[in-house]
């Protein structure tokens, strides 16, 4: 094989390739597509993941992508809502749950309000004179 021919394969092997993994993504129309499984785990782009890493694997899409919302498909339950809202919250995404081919909206949980101020109860110390000040002149 000549050079030229060579460059095309492994032009065409590359153009395969990105094509199969475009077509196997689970970002559509901006939001990523999460599929609720048992026992507190969800699927997306073929990988099945706890809590914490989906929360690592949005923030990279969100980084990378530009994702501005995550939906959970059909499904889930109201802990796997709870934890698509926590972690859309806290990564300022939109979170949507699949209803036939609509999305509604996942209610967000509430923002803690922050703590109260800490108030100092001791009063400060009055300044003490300098040690070798001399009030007898």
């Amino acid at each position: 094989m000549n050079n030229k021919m060579m460059r095309s394969v492994i032009l065409a092997v590359g153009f395969a390739a990105t094509s199969l993994a475009v077509a196997r993504s689970d970002v559509r129309d901006g939001n990523a597509m999460v599929g609720p499984v048992k026992a507190d785990k969800y699927s997306i782009d073929g990988s099945t993941m706890g809590k914490a890493e989906l929360y690592g694997y949005m923030g990279d899409l969100r980084d990378r992508e530009h994702i501005t919302g995550i939906v959970l498909k059909r499904g889930g339950n109201d802990d796997q809502r709870r934890v698509i809202g926590s972690i859309a919250r806290t990564l300022e995404l939109k979170a949507f749950e699949q209803d036939g081919r609509d999305l509604k909206p996942i209610d967000l949980p509430a923002v803690a309000p922050p703590p109260p101020p800490i108030e100092n109860a001791a009063a400060p110390a009055a300044a003490a004179p300098p040690a070798d000040a001399d009030s007898s002149h």
